[in-house]
Order: C-alpha cells, then sequence, then structure tokens
C-alpha cells in the first residue's frame, strides 16, 4: 500500500485529542492560530503502515506531507542503479518537503522499519497555511535545504 494513493481511507484526526495535540506541538504548525489549527486537523488523516511496507515510492506523484507520529521510517534513494540509505527518521519527523514545495515526483522512496502512524496533510489543504504563514514557508525551506545537503553528504561518503 502506498500512502499517497491512500489519503482518503485514512481516519480523519479530528476529534482524537491525542493526535491534535501532537499535531499543534509540532515544529511546523505551532505558530498556527486556533483557526487555521482546526482547518488542519479537520483535512488531516492518520494512516499506519506494518514493517516493511512501502509509504511512497521514489518516482511517483508527490502530493502529501507527512508528520511521523510513531514509529521509525528509512529513507532511500536510487544511484546508478544501487539503493543508498539516506536516512532513518522517527517521532516528529516530517516527510514529503521536497516534493510538496517543488511538485515534482518523489526523490526518495520511504518504508516502514516498525510500525508507524503518519499524519497525513494533502498539498491542497497546506498551500494557504504555507501562503498565510512566513514561519511555515521558511521551516519548509529550511528542512528542504537540509535534506538536501544531506544527500549529497550520503552520496559522496556512500554512508546512512
Amino acid at each position: 500500500m502506498h500512502a499517497e494513493n491512500n489519503i482518503a481511507p485514512g481516519e480523519p484526526i479530528s476529534g482524537k485529542l491525542a493526535v491534535c495535540a501532537f499535531v499543534e506541538r509540532s515544529c511546523l504548525f505551532k505558530s498556527l492560530e486556533q483557526e487555521d489549527l482546526n482547518r488542519l486537523f479537520l483535512t488531516g488523516r492518520l494512516l499506519v503502515f506494518e514493517p516493511d511496507e512501502l509509504i511512497f515510492t521514489e518516482g511517483h506523484p508527490s502530493s502529501n506531507l507527512y508528520l511521523i507520529m510513531n514509529g521509525t521510517v528509512q529513507v532511500t534513494t536510487t544511484h546508478k542503479k544501487q539503493i543508498i540509505c539516506l536516512d532513518q527518521l522517527s517521532r516528529g519527523a516530517i516527510i514529503g518537503v521536497v516534493g510538496l514545495l517543488s511538485g515534482r515526483p518523489r526523490t526518495t522512496s520511504v518504508k516502514a522499519l516498525t510500525r508507524v502512524e503518519l499524519i497525513a496533510f494533502h498539498r491542497k489543504n497546506l498551500d494557504a497555511i504555507i501562503r498565510n504563514y512566513p514561519k511555515v514557508q521558511r521551516l519548509l525551506r529550511t528542512l528542504f535545504e537540509a535534506q538536501l545537503r544531506k544527500a549529497i553528504e550520503i552520496a559522496r561518503s556512500g554512508e546512512c
């Protein structure tokens, strides 16, 4: 199962107090006004992946941003027909930034290493927040640049 194709069936996060509190405290969304947070809660979806399940695949269209609530994922890319491990991410990490900001196909694949709970937000539901909150836009750009720098370093060194 790929999350990109499974955003609608995920459980809505609205009304789930622990999940909404986690989103509200995340580095990305903690500066939002309550009204915008409430709209975000209505659009967010909770997705669950079991170990070894693919969340998204390099080269596929990108339409969602994910916040890891629980579990660990592995981020990989392919270079010269070889799979390269870029990172392992867990609670609080944000994935899908490059695709969200660039609108291009995914540059990495992400797989669950453990049971993973993700909170997914579709691009169309984040556009207004990104436009109206320069701090969110700056943070996304910073994450984007950090991920690119790390990918370049790993490609040079060959180590995850």
